[in-house]
């Protein structure tokens, strides 16, 4: 029971050496050569003997079965087994077990499992070479016996067998063993030193291997290539030379005085059938109407044979009597005269025929048939040729010339042609992608190294390929690649029993030094348990000033683990002052009346830490030392530091918080009254940030707040301040050396480092730059004036179109102070009805008649008179003031547009700008809505205008908005166009009316060339995307001739009118159309 149990455990063991010696066995067979079927590289014999070796005699039916399955390939050699190769491979088996079997009871005598002495080591490599000639021996005897290796090739066989187990077992059984081997200890130690080399420099060699057999095996199908490129060159010159007969004859058959008679043809077919024995024959067809058929018939009688008759097919080898049909095609002069039974049979009664004749009547060039069978010969694959004569003067096809050829004994007599026997082919029909067989003698897929030719004949594609034989394939193999990899194994295997010796005494070595070495740690282990119980850092220091111990907490202290404290210089951990030795230091701590010293320490990875330290002397018998307790104050200064930076830092990009900044100003301001200095004040707020925050996410926006807090960091002096007082608003002050010079070449550094893109988490974000200055003391004398006056040159900076920068002035307040009066006064002008529309017509450039007009927005104040837009639209755009200002100019539109309905003007559209925010809010469509609804406006009179900048601020939502505005009809333009940065792809996906070229082009027509090619251009562009064009600013006749010139639609400018007020407009308007 005992003994069923044991192997009933051996089980998995066994299944798992049986599977892993065939594999490795069958990767190796094709490492074979020549008359050999033995490998030069068998690493199962090697994981058979590691494993009956460590494991016992009881996986030795693994190895046997392992074998015999391993040896069955090469002796069957793809067919079924027969008696003799399975005896043969049985032999095999039993000497693979043998072999085994006798090397565990060899090796376990005479060697230890650990293979750790060099007897050890040199007994396995010397024992090898003997231990593998047992199975090489066993099975060379069986197979040369049962007649599977010829006797004269047995010493070869035998020697590759015997090199292939002796190299096996010195490179695989090493391995076997680092996987499996006793004791696990000694052998997972050998991974690196042993298994890594032996598995690199085996791995190198095969490879190399491989590489010089590919080059041989290139080398030597050199022939191959060549022939079968020949082979392909005679096909298809074969080929062409057919088509170049037919072609040239029925040519010569196209004369119209030329009548072909029966011995004229026979001379002609003969002739060239006589050079060409592959050709199977040729046919001269006739066109045969129905109504021609009986007289045709008559005629074949008298001259061809007494019983023709027009035929067709009927069955395999049967042929009748023509069905009824509108045209036949029929043979009548055939040669050799053996294929004359096939006269009178009508082409176009069979499908392929019948292709291949309406082929060539149509192209008048040569057609080939797809592949078809002969009537008297069904497995025969041919082709037919077919070649239409057609008059020179023009009229219907009196016939046409065939030639058939079947294809087996032609590629053969190509083959004989070539002269290389060792050619195989494939011929299939590819035309139209499908495949169609003629010929394959490969049979198989194709591999690397095959030729494959593609043939054209006849109009139709053939793909032929040429492979080589199975005897020619195996007979390129050569020695050189054999020898390399022999060679460069047996150098591996050498390795691979240095590593084994080097590692057993490195092993046996280290042994030793691990028991003392642990004795030692012992003792030690003792004394420091009694150290490790304080909590605080405890070190003993001798006079020398060398740490004699340390407990735990001083290793965690200072980066060294306790156990390498213990030498380690007092200097090191603490430096004593200049002149000054660790032992007066010790001393100097320990005599003084604080009860701490605070003091620099150093770690071992040489950073450093404050520390508090408390020292006693302690003298003994036969020693001094001093003991030394010592504390981290780390976290006692870091929470200190923590909050000194709230009180004092920006919690995000950690710049100078308000209060910091105030300090440092005040102090900057107090040194420089009494070194008669200057200083320069710096405020900086970012263009667009809103925007960025709005579009990005606040993320981003803190993102992008910490990088241009870094990058004013790189640019400045360390003597300079930069602080930041919240939101995108930062302070930069010089110091007492500043000059306004200087001041301007910092504040264009400024604007030029913060106008480079930033990348934040994967997006490129732009933004810019304001800089306001303010000088002490010129434009202030203490810290709250200097910073509200560099606040005001900074809004000076952004109202001169932002990314610059501005020093501040005097004038500066009085524009501020006319900022504030005039937002003022025009949120009252709101309410008092100030403004008023005037109106620009608009006129068709080829009649000059009036087609709508663009409301133009004026303010009367009653005080300062007519103001100009230029004045309060910037001011209104900033404060806000434009969304209620652009609604009042809708509402008046709509009122106008009703207006014009009654008076008879409802045929003109008006045009009323939009301005940035209008585009970015969300009222607008609502209250277009309302106003088209509640007063019955067509829309297409509302034509909408947005510039350029504005519509690309945010091209995404400008897309969404001009698309709702189509939807409900209203007419969009792009204003000013060609003065902003739009994309010509975002002006193609924008949905648009118009384009509106801005007057800066229109103006310099005449005399710039330059603006003649832009306004040129524009109108083209337009056209391309099916926009209309206005141009504004005409003022000339020369302006509007040449805009007439180039096709633009409508103009607008002082040439047509100037702007009126609405009722001089309308009686204008009105008279025309009257």
């Amino acid at each position: 029971m005992e003994r069923t149990a044991a192997w009933r455990n051996a089980l998995p063991s066994c299944l798992l050496l049986f599977a892993v010696y065939v594999v490795a066995g069958c990767l190796c067979l094709g490492l074979t050569i020549g008359p050999t079927y033995a490998s030069p590289l068998f690493p199962s014999a090697g994981i058979a003997l590691a494993a009956i070796y460590t494991l016992g005699p009881r996986l030795l039916p693994a190895v046997a079965l392992g074998a015999i399955t391993v040896n069955l390939f090469p002796l069957a050699n793809g067919v079924a087994v027969d008696g003799s190769q399975a005896l043969a491979a049985l032999a095999a088996g039993a000497g693979a077990a043998l072999q085994a079997g006798i090397a565990m009871l060899f090796l376990r005598r005479t060697m230890q499992p650990a293979i750790g002495a060099s007897r050890h080591v040199l007994t396995f490599m010397l024992s090898t070479p003997v231990l593998a000639t047992i199975s090489s021996t066993v099975s060379m005897t069986g197979a040369v016996l049962l007649g599977k290796v010829a006797p004269a090739d047995m010493a070869l066989n035998w020697f590759t067998w015997w090199l292939g187990d002796t190299i096996g077992i010195l490179l695989a059984a090493p391995l076997t063993w680092i996987a499996i081997g006793q004791p696990r200890v000694l052998w997972r130690r050998r991974r690196m030193l042993v298994g890594l080399p032996l598995l690199l420099s085996g791995t190198v060699f095969i490879a190399i291997y491989f590489q010089a057999e590919h080059w041989e095996s290139a080398q030597q199908m050199q022939t191959f290539r060549l022939k079968a490129q020949q082979a392909g060159d005679m096909l298809q010159a074969q080929f062409s030379e057919h088509e170049r007969f037919l072609h040239a004859m029925s040519r010569a058959l196209g004369d119209p005085r030329r009548t072909l008679a029966a011995d004229d043809f026979s001379a002609l077919a003969t002739g060239y059938l006589d050079k060409r024995p592959e050709l199977a024959s040729m046919s001269w067809l006739v066109p045969v109407r129905r109504d021609q058929r009986d007289a045709f018939e008559q005629w074949g009688k008298e001259q061809l044979a007494p019983d023709f008759e027009i035929r067709e097919v009927a069955g395999p080898q049967q042929l009748q009597r023509a069905s009824d049909r509108e045209l036949y095609m029929v043979p009548t002069f055939i040669e050799p005269p053996r294929t004359r039974l096939y006269r009178g049979i009508d082409l176009l009664s069979e499908p392929l025929r019948s292709d291949a004749v309406i082929q060539a009547l149509r192209t008048g060039q040569p057609a080939a048939s797809a592949p078809l069978n002969f009537l008297q010969k069904q497995s025969a694959r041919a082709l037919l040729l077919l070649q239409a004569v057609h008059p020179v003067g023009g009229g219907e096809s009196p016939g046409m010339l065939m030639i058939s050829l079947q294809v087996e004994p032609y590629l053969q007599r190509m083959l004989q042609q070539v002269n290389f026997p060792s050619l195989l082919v494939r011929l299939e029909d590819i035309t139209g992608g499908t495949g169609m067989p003629l010929v394959d003698h490969v049979r198989r897929p194709a591999r690397n190294g095959d030729v494959q030719r593609v043939i054209s004949f006849g109009g139709r594609q053939y793909m032929l390929l040429v492979a080589p034989t199975p005897a020619y394939a195996a007979a390129q193999r050569g020695w050189q690649s054999w020898t390399v990899l022999t060679c460069g194994l047996l150098l591996t295997a050498l390795l691979g029993g240095m590593m084994l010796l080097i590692s057993g005494e490195r092993a046996q070595i280290q042994a030793q030094v691990k028991d003392s070495t642990a004795r030692l740690r012992e003792r030690e282990a003792r004394l420091q348990a009694i150290l490790d119980k304080a909590a605080d850092a405890i070190l003993t220091i001798g006079l020398d000033g060398v740490v004699l111990s340390a407990n735990g907490a001083a290793g965690r202290l200072f980066g060294y683990p306790p156990e390498r404290m213990a030498g380690v210089p007092l200097a090191t951990l603490l430096p004593p002052r200049e002149n000054q030795t660790p032992a007066e230091l010790l001393r100097l701590i320990a005599s003084g009346d604080a009860h701490e010293y605070e003091a620099l320490g150093y770690r071992s990875d040489s950073s450093d830490f404050p520390l508090a330290i408390s020292v006693s002397e302690v003298e003994l018998p036969d020693e001094h030392l001093f003991v030394a307790i010592l504390h981290d104050l780390t976290e006692q200064r870091r929470a200190q530091e923590h909050i000194h930076r709230l009180a004092h830092n920006d919690p995000l990009t950690g710049l100078d918080n308000r209060l910091s900044l105030n300090l440092r100003l005040d102090q900057l301001l107090a040194r420089a009254r009494r070194m008669q200095g200057t200083a320069a004040v710096m405020f900086i707020d970012l263009d667009h940030f809103k925007k960025i925050n709005d579009t990005h996410g606040h993320q981003t926006g803190d993102l992008l707040l910490v990088a241009v807090a870094n990058r004013l960091r790189d640019m400045l002096r360390e003597v300079d301040t930069i602080a930041r007082l919240g939101g995108d608003e930062f302070i930069i002050v010089t110091d007492c050396d500043s000059t306004p010079e200087t001041a301007a070449i910092v504040a264009v550094r400024i604007v030029e480092a913060l106008a480079a893109p930033f990348m934040l988490a994967g997006k490129t974000v732009h933004t810019g730059t304001s800089v306001g200055v303010a000088m002490y003391p010129a434009d202030g004398e203490d810290s709250a004036t200097l910073l509200r006056h560099a606040d005001t040159a900074m809004y000076a900076a952004k109202s001169q179109g932002r990314g610059n920068f501005q020093f501040f002035s005097s004038s500066m307040n009085r524009a501020t102070h006319e900022r504030l009066l005039m937002e003022n006064r025009l949120s009252q002008a709101l309410e008092k009805q100030e403004f008023e529309l005037y109106l620009q017509p608009q006129v068709a450039m080829t009649d000059g008649r009036i087609i709508g007009a663009e409301a133009l927005l004026r303010w009367h104040h009653p005080e300062l008179g007519m103001i100009s837009p230029d004045r309060f639209i910037p001011i209104a755009e900033e404060s806000g003031l434009i969304l209620p200002l652009g609604d009042w100019v809708l509402r008046r539109a709509a009122q106008l547009l009703v207006t014009w309905r009654e008076q008879g003007l409802g045929h003109l559209r008006l045009a009323v700008n939009l301005s940035a925010r209008q585009c970015r809010g969300t009222s607008l469509v609502p209250l277009l809505d309302k106003l088209l609804a509640d007063n019955g406006i067509a829309a297409a009179q509302l034509e909408l205008e947005i510039t350029e900048s504005a519509a690309m601020q945010d091209p995404e939502s400008s897309r969404t908005l001009l698309q709702a505005l189509r939807a409900r009809g209203i007419k969009v333009a792009i204003d000013d166009f060609g003065t902003g940065y739009s994309s010509l792809s975002y002006l193609k996906e924008f949905k648009l009316d118009r384009l509106k070229i801005d007057r800066s082009f229109v103006k310099d027509i005449e005399t710039d060339p330059n603006d003649a090619v832009i306004v040129s251009a524009t109108i083209a562009l337009a056209h391309s995307l099916g926009l209309e064009v206005t141009a504004e600013g005409v003022e000339t006749e020369a302006q509007r001739a040449f805009l007439c010139s180039k096709g633009c639609e409508t103009a607008q400018g002082y040439l047509f009118a100037k702007p009126m007020p609405v009722e001089q407009f309308e009686a204008m308007a009105a008279a025309i159309t009257a």
